[in-house]
């Protein structure tokens, strides 16, 4: 017979014979809590196959981009990048496009714009959440950042957690999905992130950034930062020209051909 304790009782309580909805603690709905803490068992490098995708049907879903858009952020690179996210985040499966150069226009204002965090309303009870910055350079080089707080316009300084990261993606040389670099926070200081009118920064220290593109959205850098410890998340190629080449302090310069913010959610 299946008990069911309560604090206000001295006894234990045994349901009544077809008492409906009654199977136990076990069967009861858990939301996502108990496919998380299978996922967190497994690994970040677990079922991120395309196969894997295809069979469970567990891969992240990008919506809002327009049929014709360029894509700079793939599926494939969204189920490597997804299992660096906070553990809350990281539930939903499908991400939302919240600015895409090619599908919004070159402008700085409609990236912050587009990009800042919203407020529950009746008639969105659950934006997207986050902001995850994709850069693909001249190269075909694709990095970027993430941070919980939401890319956005803050006029006081920096602004940003522990959670957020620096990435580089690694393409396949054959088949396959790629590897992804993850540069976490280091604790070393908080310059996480300076969003201004002019630029739109991550990580800093040492007189430069880890991530830096300026108002255009073409003229970029990075190099290695306290703030990370990456090292510059784009590489020059031979025979690539001026794109990539390198500065003061093992900074690379870089030209910005295609850029996305998604939101998780």
């Amino acid at each position: 017979t299946l008990t069911h304790g309560s604090p206000f009782a001295s006894t234990p309580y045994i349901p009544p014979t077809g008492a409906p909805g009654f199977a136990g603690d076990r069967a009861w709905d858990r939301g996502f809590s108990e496919a998380l803490m299978q996922e967190e068992k497994r690994g970040p490098g677990a079922e991120t196959t395309a196969h894997a995708r295809h069979v469970k049907g567990k891969g992240v879903t990008l919506v809002g981009r327009r049929q014709g858009t360029v894509d700079v952020l793939t599926e494939a690179m969204a189920d490597l990048i997804r299992p660096h996210l906070p553990a809350l985040i990281k539930l939903p499966r499908h991400w939302t496009l919240l600015y895409s150069l090619d599908q919004h226009g070159i402008s700085l204002n409609t990236l912050y714009s587009r990009s800042e965090p919203r407020i529950p309303s009746r008639a969105h009870p659950n934006p997207p959440k986050g902001g995850l910055l994709v850069i693909q350079d001249a190269n075909d080089a694709v990095f970027g950042a993430w941070m919980s707080e939401g890319i956005r316009l803050e006029k006081g300084g920096y602004y940003g957690s522990g959670e957020s990261f620096l990435w580089r993606y690694h393409p396949p040389c054959g088949e396959g999905q790629g590897q992804l670099d993850v540069y976490k926070w280091t604790g070393v200081n908080a310059y996480v992130a300076l969003c201004e009118s002019g630029f739109i920064s991550f990580g800093g220290g040492d007189g430069h950034y880890g991530l830096y593109l300026d108002a255009s959205l073409l003229d970029g850098s990075s190099a290695p930062c306290p703030t990370f410890g990456n090292p510059p998340l784009c590489v020059r190629k031979p025979g690539s020209g001026e794109n990539g080449v390198a500065k003061a302090r093992g900074e690379m310069s870089f030209e910005c051909v295609g850029l996305e913010v998604w939101g998780i959610g």
